[in-house]
């Protein structure tokens, strides 16, 4: 298996495990959870890496998926950084034949402007997993949703427009800082929620 087919196995997996996964309490049974989560999916997770700049790394090879997470963090920067390894799997993008990731929790400087907004997409979608407040991001980043497809009928014509509404979501979820803050907005997310199930 390549570097890719490996992290594409883990990410479907992962996408069906992570809407179930509970969010909140204590920050010590966050990173447990997440940590459980990620060894279930195969990964190779080391907690006692000694980091010194970074928090967390995450590799990826034909030989599988390990994640270094800092032995000198306490637990809600543990979880944090376990929470952006989740997220990294899910969005990121990750190149053959091997690739590595590393994270931080303070803002860095980054190489380009893509992995800016990548890091930027990690980092926001890492504190809804976190948080287990799913519903505060795009569902295609972690779910199957409707297509934007030509529609005739009343029923496939609202499935389309709910398939345009999520594509134009997770465009500028991707892209636009502004939009991810409103996006993670309580009442934004419960009127998402409402129009996505009247549309559904």
């Amino acid at each position: 298996m390549s570097a890719i087919d490996v992290l594409n196995d883990v990410r479907e997996r992962l996408r069906e495990r992570v809407r179930t996964l509970p969010g909140g309490g204590e920050a010590s049974a966050g990173y447990r959870r997440l940590r459980a989560l990620l060894q279930e999916m195969g990964v190779r997770c080391d907690d006692a890496a000694e980091l010194q700049d970074a928090d967390a790394v995450l590799l990826v090879s034909a030989r599988g998926i390990d994640a270094l997470v800092a032995a000198r963090l306490d637990d809600e920067a543990r979880r944090r950084s376990y929470s952006r390894v989740v997220a990294r799997l899910l969005v990121g993008e990750m190149h053959a034949p091997i690739d590595a990731k590393i994270e931080y929790l303070a803002k860095h400087t980054t190489i380009s402007r893509q992995e800016a907004e990548e890091d930027a997409l990690v980092a926001t979608f890492g504190r809804a997993v976190a948080d287990g407040r799913l519903d505060t991001a795009p569902r295609p980043l972690y779910q199957d949703v409707p297509k934007l497809r030509f529609a005739f009928t009343p029923r496939s014509a609202a499935r389309s427009t709910l398939g345009g509404f999520h594509l134009w979501s997770g465009f500028w979820y991707r892209r636009s800082n502004m939009y991810r803050r409103w996006r993670s907005r309580r009442d934004v997310s419960t009127a998402i929620g409402r129009i996505c199930t009247a549309l559904g």
